[in-house]
């Protein structure tokens, strides 16, 4: 098996993993730094972690950053329009798992926070699209499902796509996943995701996925049950406390499930060990 190699300093100039302009490209931190405190992490594919974990990682010291999206998307887009959104609801929701996980005190099992519902997925979408190393001599391929997350990325007006839903669930852990382009398929025939994306970070997972079949059963919320909310329209958002799916569940498959992926559009970091520390 190939094992990539981890990079996430990319070039000073290339096509923005976004807008598609070639231009000058800037850094990204995924989560925002709102939602995390940067810190010293170990960078991993997905295949190092499950099968090559005693490979010598590549190291950050400023947190989970890839140089990969232009200043307008990077900075206006997402810094000033919609990651406001996903700081806030992370910082409310970190408290709350931190009293209940580290503390010990008892919690409703469901709580329920206003939110921008729209803002927020652009959010989330937007860090996964900037999750991976630019093209410096061609534009990003073309293909349904990362066109249609740039389309309604970039367009602030329009409504989210009726084939795509963003599912989310509590995230009690100090690893942080991106995952561009994860297909999944169950062993028994009953369902088959082509497309779909993963951003974890505490306290919080999103799957984005794409044209799910009926037959296919995620058992989570959906970030937008009415896609047609305005931008700036709030709705309440209920996050279960409790219901919290195995650490590396979508990404490593359990018993009926079949994953496929591109190890090179996977990048898992951890806070940096200890000399001597396994």
């Amino acid at each position: 098996m190939k094992i990539s190699q981890m990079i996430t300093k990319g070039p000073q100039e290339g096509y923005c993993n976004i807008c598609s302009k070639y231009t000058q490209l800037t850094r990204d931190h995924i989560p925002p730094q709102g939602c995390i405190t940067p810190a010293a992490l170990e960078l991993r594919t997905l295949n190092q972690h499950i099968s090559y974990k005693n490979r010598k990682p590549l190291f950050s010291q400023n947190g989970l950053n890839i140089r990969s999206i232009c200043g307008q998307c990077n900075n206006t887009l997402l810094g000033t329009n919609y990651d406001p959104e996903l700081i806030s609801l992370s910082r409310q929701l970190a408290n709350l798992v931190r009293v209940q996980n580290e503390l010990g005190f008892s919690l409703p099992q469901q709580v329920s926070l206003r939110v921008k519902p729209q803002k927020l997925a652009r959010s989330v979408i937007g860090h996964v699209l900037a999750g991976t190393l630019p093209s410096t001599s061609t534009p990003p391929i073309s293909a349904p499902f990362p066109d249609a997350l740039k389309r309604y990325f970039l367009d602030s007006s329009s409504p989210m796509p009726n084939e795509l839903d963003v599912y989310y669930w509590i995230y009690p852990s100090r690893q942080q996943i991106v995952i561009n382009y994860l297909a999944l398929a169950l062993d028994s025939g009953k369902g088959f995701i082509a497309g779909s994306s993963l951003l974890k970070f505490f306290p919080l997972a999103f799957w984005i996925v794409w044209n799910k079949p009926n037959t296919f059963s995620i058992d989570f919320p959906k970030l937008l049950k009415n896609k047609s909310l305005d931008l700036d329209e709030p709705n309440n958002l209920i996050v279960d406390l409790t219901k919290i799916p195995h650490l590396s569940w979508p990404e490593v498959p359990d018993g009926n499930q079949i994953v496929m992926y591109r190890d090179e559009l996977t990048v898992l970091a951890r806070p940096k060990r200890p000399k001597g520390v396994g």
